[in-house]
């Protein structure tokens, strides 16, 4: 849901609408375009609708209501459902316990590396293929 500010009196608009701005023409395009589906069709602002709801399922949005001017603000509060499918998937999944790493072997392990040697092989291979490009 979001405040888009483009003034439609009705949706779809008409595109040939006189007080439609190019922008909200590309804007519905983009949405069409894009298979998305907006869900208000009432005005969410004296009469036009300025807050749609946009998703990418056309059956998502279910029971829309304008529960009319929202206290302190000049739009209407909105009430939906959208119907959302989930599956729960169990997986099993191996999570070291790093309480029972052997810190000493890793230490004695990254000290028998010759960082030295390897940093200037690495540096050298980058700036060998750099150079063949």
């Amino acid at each position: 849901m979001g405040d888009f500010n483009y003034r439609y009196l009705q949706w779809p608009p008409l595109l040939d609408d006189q007080c439609i701005t190019a922008d909200a023409v590309q804007f519905h395009n983009c949405l069409e375009d894009n298979f998305f589906t907006q869900h208000i069709e009432f005005p969410t602002r004296n009469d036009a609708i300025l807050d749609p709801i946009i998703t990418d399922e056309p059956d998502m949005g279910n029971d829309i209501k304008g529960l009319g001017p929202f206290p302190g603000i000049d739009r209407n509060a909105l009430l939906w459902k959208f119907e959302i499918a989930t599956k729960l998937e169990v997986t099993q999944k191996h999570v070291p316990d790093y309480a029972k790493a052997n810190v000493e072997a890793i230490r004695q392990g990254l000290q028998a590396v010759d960082w030295h040697n390897l940093v200037r092989q690495f540096v050298s291979g980058e700036q060998l293929g750099s150079s063949q490009k």
